[in-house]
């Protein structure tokens, strides 16, 4: 999925965090069937994998929002 989105955005800038979902009991027991998850912006954007209608277009609208607290 990171290949993905870097591709969709190469004229982007962007920050990877990148977390092993089994590594913590409570991310594998909500993620575990439905890695990759992809974030922007502390927001679930995708599961599994990219939506493909208007993705540039979402990443970059997903990405301009401001991230929520506390995520």
């Amino acid at each position: 999925m990171q290949t993905e989105v870097d591709a969709v955005l190469a004229d982007r800038q962007r920050v990877w965090e990148i977390v092993d979902v089994d590594s913590d009991a409570s991310l594998a027991a909500r993620y575990g069937e439905s890695i990759p998850i992809l974030f922007v912006n502390g927001r679930l954007f995708a599961k599994v994998r990219l939506p493909r209608l208007g993705i540039r277009f979402r990443l970059i609208r997903a990405a301009e929002k401001e991230e929520e607290p506390g995520v």
